[in-house]
């Protein structure tokens, strides 16, 4: 090819100190053969100028261009050092760009870790690239490492969020595992994941953090897990303690599943079917009342009528309500009183499961006060376990906590990509029109 050594074959390649030398397209991969444009080499050793031994060429896979794989063979020179006396013998060059023994370029490395960055899957990148599932994973690692682990990314955090995830399914050999979250409530990233939901797991993150950052913490939300409070207790015992306007009113929803579950055991015998009364309208119990239809409260009408001979599902129904009254409250002072109506309203219910639920939320009841007070909330945390969710999907699970913490943080981490700019063919200034 006519333009060999040229500044415009070295563009051609986009890896600086390489030449094309050639190319060609072999079963519709474009293969592009490659020098360096090395000056002579002197022995690292003696120092010694190096005496050439020719070329062997090096395949390696590099970024697919047009639409088609590339495939580049690295004509190495081979080095030998004349010293008799010296111990290094030969040596082929080397270069940033394409690492010793590597199946991909570096910026193929690079880039195959900001796919998986954006939650492709390994094995999907890999197919791409012509490359096995074990080559993209160490590109990850590789570079996406340090990005995870630089500790600018975390930054300052005033609002802090805690919750489980579940990282493994239970299966035959093992219990389903789960995993704490730590999301930053402002921003909606997350911080990190670490293994179990455990307040020792939390203590533990937290011992490894400054104590100047620990200091910025003012608010830390939590659903109402005695481990979460034990764990956040002893570095953010200054910080207020919020319990998750979700997981509470999830608590109040579980229970009116447990009631009817109960009552349709009582009543009928058996489980629910698909034309019991309680099991037709399980999903509408469980909906905000302001957002039922004129046809879904009818629904939910008939099915407590028919269902509900003592009218516990119905009690259940309107604890659940009042307590979401508790949380439109506008001002800590009617959010207390409408609290404490909600207590006393399953108090002195006669179903034994609003009298456990009314006991977890005193127990509770600082923290779950304390979200009129500051204002947060989970939500942010919440949303990050869809992603979460998503990129165990993208995955078709985790068997390794290393990979799965990694590829959460890239993908929800707020890492820091660093783009490579552009090789660029320098050419002739455009005419100015007359």
């Amino acid at each position: 090819m006519g333009f060999e050594g040229s500044e415009s074959a070295a563009a051609l390649v986009g890896m600086a100190g390489f030449v094309l030398v050639g190319a060609t397209e072999v079963e519709g991969e474009l293969w592009q053969l490659i020098e360096t444009t090395a000056v002579p080499a002197w022995c690292r050793a003696c120092g010694c100028r190096a005496v050439s031994k020719g070329r062997r060429t090096v395949k390696v896979r590099d970024l697919p261009a047009g639409g088609r794989p590339v495939v580049i063979g690295w004509r190495k020179r081979i080095w030998r050092c004349p010293a008799t006396e010296c111990e290094v013998k030969t040596w082929t060059e080397q270069s940033d760009a394409i690492g010793a023994r590597r199946a991909l370029t570096e910026r193929a490395r690079r880039e195959a870790c900001r796919r998986v960055g954006q939650n492709h899957a390994v094995a999907e990148v890999a197919r791409e690239l012509g490359v096995g599932w074990a080559t993209v994973m160490a590109a990850v690692e590789d570079y996406g490492r340090p990005l995870v682990d630089d500790p600018d990314r975390i930054g300052s955090v005033q609002q802090l969020g805690l919750d489980e995830a579940k990282y493994q399914k239970a299966g035959p050999r093992r219990h389903t595992r789960y995993a704490t979250g730590f999301v930053d409530l402002d921003r909606g990233r997350l911080l990190d994941v670490v293994p179990d939901r455990t307040g020792a797991a939390v203590h533990a993150w937290l011992s490894a953090r400054p104590a100047d950052w620990l200091r910025a913490v003012t608010t830390v939300a939590i659903d109402p897990h005695q481990g979460y409070a034990n764990g956040v207790k002893t570095h953010l015992g200054h910080a207020t303690l919020v319990v998750d306007p979700f997981h509470a009113v999830k608590l109040a929803n579980a229970a009116i599943d447990d009631v009817r579950r109960r009552v349709q055991q009582e009543t009928l015998g058996h489980r629910g079917h698909t034309d019991d009364p309680l099991y037709g309208i399980r999903r509408l119990l469980l909906q905000a009342r302001e957002t039922l239809s004129d046809k879904g409260r009818a629904r939910l009408d008939a099915g407590l009528k028919a269902g509900d001979p003592r009218d516990e599902v119905l009690d259940t129904w309107l604890a659940k309500e009042s307590l979401r009254d508790f949380y439109a409250a506008t001002n800590p002072a009617d959010a207390a009183r409408l609290f404490e109506d909600f207590v006393a309203e399953c108090r002195s219910s006669r179903v034994p499961e609003l009298h456990r639920l009314a006991k977890t939320m005193t127990r509770w009841r600082t923290e779950i006060l304390a979200h009129h007070t500051t204002g947060a909330s989970n939500g942010p945390t919440e949303a990050v376990n869809l992603l979460i969710k998503k990129v165990q999907r993208v995955a078709h699970g985790f068997r390794n906590f290393d990979n799965y913490r990694l590829r959460l943080l890239l993908v929800c981490g707020n890492v820091k990509w660093q783009t490579q700019p552009t090789a660029r063919i320098r050419g002739r200034a455009p005419r100015l029109a007359a």
